[in-house]
């Protein structure tokens, strides 16, 4: 075993490790800006103004300021959800419904609560009912989603999408 191994091991959450009730920490991204606004932007090839002029959204719009896009959003609940799952995790599959706009200078806050949890270790999948809030204890953002973990006993090379569900 490499001293990578052993450190990508080290933060590895293992299916044997998790049950239902178990917590996925709270994670704070911000506060939003036009730098990440303009740099999300060009990953997407989304040059909405909504998101990167400020007279534009509120002129025109109607909103506070630049608004942060939906998949920098959805971005930043992945890695709050992978970050603790560990980099042999897969997520599977997520269904997010936006609840309110997260304007420049808010803040992002993502939780998530293990609400399942597959009876059969050798297909190894939970279920997440997740959270997004702003700085004010506004929701922005609920869903679930579905992670795959690995199992302890499984070699370390073994990819996480051979289980044998592909319904969840």
């Amino acid at each position: 075993m490499t001293s990578a191994t052993v450190a990508a091991d080290a933060r590895q959450l293992y299916f044997e490790d998790v049950a239902v009730g178990t917590e996925v920490p709270q994670r704070e991204y911000g506060p939003h800006d036009l730098v990440t606004a303009v740099f999300w932007a060009g990953i997407q090839e989304n040059a909405g103004l909504l998101h990167l002029d400020r007279e534009h959204a509120r002129q025109l719009r109607g909103a506070k300021s630049i608004v942060a896009s939906g998949a920098l959003r959805q971005s930043f609940l992945a890695r709050t959800l992978l970050d603790w799952a560990g980099p042999r995790s897969f997520l599977r599959a997520m269904t997010v419904r936006h609840t309110a706009s997260t304007y420049e200078g808010d803040l992002q806050r993502y939780s998530a609560k293990v609400v399942e949890k597959s009876p059969d270790a050798e297909d190894p999948w939970i279920v997440c009912e997740f959270d997004g809030r702003n700085q004010d204890g506004e929701q922005i953002m609920r869903g679930r989603c579905t992670l795959l973990l690995p199992r302890r006993s499984w070699a370390p090379d073994r990819p996480i999408w051979e289980g044998r569900s592909t319904t969840q």
